[in-house]
């Protein structure tokens, strides 16, 4: 018997939300993707609309009775100046304005509540797909002395700028904070820290840690760390010992090479859940 699920993601058609909707349309045919990108795509059961066209949005998920909807895929922050008026949306902009000088987590949780005021349910990506998580078996417990500090130093500088609503994540080396994520991402976090590193001479001595961890009080559901073969590539390029992750709240993309890798670099993974 067909299974007759609805499930939604919603955000951007990037790679690992592209990922997660074939893997879900192969579980589940009546699974939608809404695409909030500026760039259209086409396909079966893909769908494109402007961020601020809630009531079109709203109603399709009512008309192919979704019930959960997971929020994956990068956007870039809307200008509310810019939202025209639906029906609906304009309820909530006084409170996406004043969301919006706390940060993307605060931004982030206030959409989920929107979705929650009409009888939707945000779920973690994780939910329907636990191959885009890593167990325990791919993980090592932290046990030297020089990587509990790295790796201490950097997980509690994280939970510390949680209260800004900022970075997930930050590199260590050898007890000294090397670089702490900003608006650039990951990528480019492990960018800097290669050439910070080069510049300083370091790059003949294997040491240090990616860490990469969710912020304390976030939304499980909804922008998630994630993690995947470029990471490792760059870490692997900053000449660091490898990473460490909240297995429970990260998703890895293409994990099968991701633990290729892992194995060809000699790398660690460290669980910090």
């Amino acid at each position: 018997m067909e299974n007759k699920t609805s499930i939604c993601i919603m955000g951007g058609y990037d790679k690992l939300a592209r990922y997660l909707f074939k893997v879900l349309k192969k579980k589940y045919k009546t699974a939608i993707f809404i695409n909030l990108q500026s760039t259209a795509y086409h396909g079966k059961n893909l769908y494109n609309y402007k961020i601020f066209e809630l009531k079109k949005i709203l109603d399709l998920l009512k008309l192919r009775n979704v019930k959960d909807i997971i929020f994956l895929g990068k956007i870039l922050r809307p200008d509310l100046s810019k939202f025209k008026n639906d029906g609906i949306v304009e309820k909530y902009i006084p409170k996406l304005v004043n969301v919006y000088k706390k940060g993307d987590g605060a931004v982030l949780n206030a959409v989920v509540d929107i979705f929650k005021e009409h009888n939707f349910t945000a779920v973690s990506p994780i939910k329907y797909c636990d191959d885009l998580c890593l167990n325990s078996s791919n993980v090592l417990k932290i046990h030297k002395k020089e990587d509990i500090i790295d790796i201490n130093k950097s997980s509690d500088l994280l939970d510390a700028l949680s209260k800004f609503d900022n970075a997930q994540s930050v590199v260590s080396v050898e007890g000294y904070i090397i670089a702490i994520e900003a608006v650039e991402g990951t990528d480019a976090l492990l960018k800097r820290t290669f050439q910070l590193r080069k510049d300083l001479d370091q790059l003949k001595i294997k040491s240090g840690f990616l860490v990469k961890k969710i912020k304390k009080n976030q939304s499980r559901y909804i922008d998630l760390p994630v993690v995947g073969p470029n990471t490792i590539n760059l870490i692997k390029k900053a000449n660091l010992k490898g990473l460490a992750i909240d297995i429970k709240n990260t998703l890895v993309y293409e994990k099968e090479e991701f633990l290729k890798l892992i194995k060809k670099y000699d790398l660690k993974i460290y669980d910090i859940s």
